[in-house]
């Protein structure tokens, strides 16, 4: 009887067990099914997929163990699942190392409005990707984010992520980094004044001036670069006397980026006391205030002292102005090679014909600087100056390493100047056909290798040689 018992206890058990399994099997089925469907292109079965996994709590588990597509995929479908489960593996997945799931749970998020708020204000704090995917969030809440992100500015650990987010909110969130622009807690006014400019918002500039110049604010350190990048001429006043500080090469990176004219004159007076990261900064913001400049660096190009020419020469690169075009040819008779090298490069500009006959008596300097600067310069000029190079080419007597720095300005224009270069293999002159051969190897266009191959047929001495040259450049071959 005992025996008997014992036995069906053991059935029991048995059948329990096989029961216990036989569901476990079909629930990892249908998970496994399920997680597969996750993967779905279409929207729709992927919302079902997790919706059911969310019921059977095992969603947030499976998480680490799918691929970077599949993360993205849930994270849209949760978007349009409106419940605290979905937020809480949102959140997972906004806190994701891979970007493209992060992102993706930033835009689930938006959905679900205001719901989302406290996931998306502490994940401000995580930094990287993680909170720049929360600041665009909470940018597409906008209005509704505002209040919310206000309070964060107290809190000492997310308030450096709460002010971009506030700075591309606009509205509410402009007028909450305004007020911390004038808090007496140092970081946050940093963060407040830095974020207001770099957004360009209504009243950063007020905001910027004031911890610029009164006493009890006074982070000069951050609101002269944030003075900077609002880049408004108006900052341009108060911020000329901070060129008689400590903090003169920042104001003039800043002043150069306001553009303002009335810097030209305060810029240039502090060059011969500067150091070089100064004097660099002041020849950027020079170059940039641009024509306002221009006749205060005419004038210092025939200063009594080195460097305010070199400086002066050096913030006209780029300017591309015919008003200063005779002045740079007269200092590239400079006695020093400092001041030669970038008047040679200010002359360098699309279409400066008058420049042409200078820079190339300018080849002939002994300083390589002053020679590399002249041969880029007569390449940025363009094909209209190809006539006279190849006219300098053909002078009696040239010297080789003029020719040589000739033909690299011929190959500077690029392909442009390839059908000009083809054409003047046929010249009679041989000094004309070797130079010309040598900018189109330098060139590597293939549509000179049969004219070179044609000249090669017909040429003698050095000009076949170099030709040969050319073409185990191009082909790899020397045959003609």
């Amino acid at each position: 009887m005992e025996k008997g018992r014992r036995t069906g206890l053991y059935g029991a058990i048995a059948v329990i067990a096989l029961a216990l399994i036989a569901w476990l099997v079909v629930a990892q089925t249908a998970k496994h099914r399920l997680i597969t469907e996750l993967g779905n292109r279409d929207l729709a079965p992927r919302v079902a997929a997790a919706k059911q996994l969310l019921k059977m709590e095992k969603l947030g588990d499976s998480l680490a163990g799918l691929p970077v597509y599949k993360r993205s995929y849930t994270a849209q479908a949760l978007g349009e699942i409106q419940t605290d489960e979905s937020l809480r593996v949102l959140d997972a997945l906004l806190h994701d190392e891979e970007d493209a799931p992060s992102r993706w749970a930033g835009e689930a998020l938006v959905k679900h409005g205001r719901r989302a708020l406290p996931t998306l204000m502490a994940a401000l704090s995580a930094g990287g990707a993680i909170k720049d995917n929360a600041t665009k969030a909470l940018q597409a809440l906008g209005a509704d984010a505002g209040p919310r992100l206000r309070l964060l500015l107290s809190d000492r650990g997310s308030f450096k992520g709460a002010a971009p987010a506030l700075a591309k909110i606009g509205g509410v969130g402009t007028e909450a980094l305004i007020r911390g622009a004038y808090s007496l807690d140092n970081k946050l006014r940093v963060q407040c004044i830095a974020n207001l400019a770099a957004e360009k918002r209504p009243g950063a500039l007020q905001a910027n001036l004031d911890n610029l110049g009164k006493a009890k604010l006074c982070q000069v350190d951050d609101a002269i670069p944030a003075l900077g990048v609002l880049g408004d001429p108006a900052a341009g006043p108060a911020l000329v006397p901070f060129l008689k500080t400590g903090k003169k090469t920042a104001t003039a990176v800043s002043l150069g980026m306001t553009r303002y004219p009335g810097a030209v004159e305060p810029l240039l007076a502090q060059i011969p006391a500067g150091n070089p990261a100064y004097r660099n900064a002041a020849v950027l913001a020079l170059s940039r205030i641009g024509t306002a400049a221009i006749p205060s660096l005419l004038r210092e190009l025939r200063s009594p002292t080195v460097v305010m020419r070199q400086c002066a020469a050096q913030a006209l690169i780029g300017s591309k102005s015919t008003q200063a075009t005779s002045a740079l040819i007269a200092a590239l008779g400079d006695p020093e090679a400092g001041v030669r090298a970038p008047a040679a490069r200010a002359l360098g500009w699309s279409g400066n014909l008058t420049a042409v006959e200078s820079l190339v008596r300018t080849l002939k300097d002994d300083d390589w600087r002053v020679v590399d600067a002249a041969a880029a310069s007569l390449g940025d000029i363009g094909t209209g100056a190809v006539d006279k190079l190849l006219a300098a080419l053909a002078a009696p007597g040239q010297e080789t390493k003029v020719s040589f720095q000739i033909s690299r300005a011929l190959a500077l224009m690029g392909t442009a100047a390839t059908p000009r270069l083809i054409a003047a293999l046929s010249s009679p002159n041989p000094v004309v056909q070797q130079w010309s051969a040598t900018a189109l190897g330098s060139l590597r266009d293939e549509s000179a290798v049969q004219p070179l191959k044609d000249l090669g047929k017909r040429a003698t001495g050095n000009v076949k040689w170099v030709v040969e040259e050319q073409l185990r450049i191009l082909t790899g071959s020397t045959k003609f």
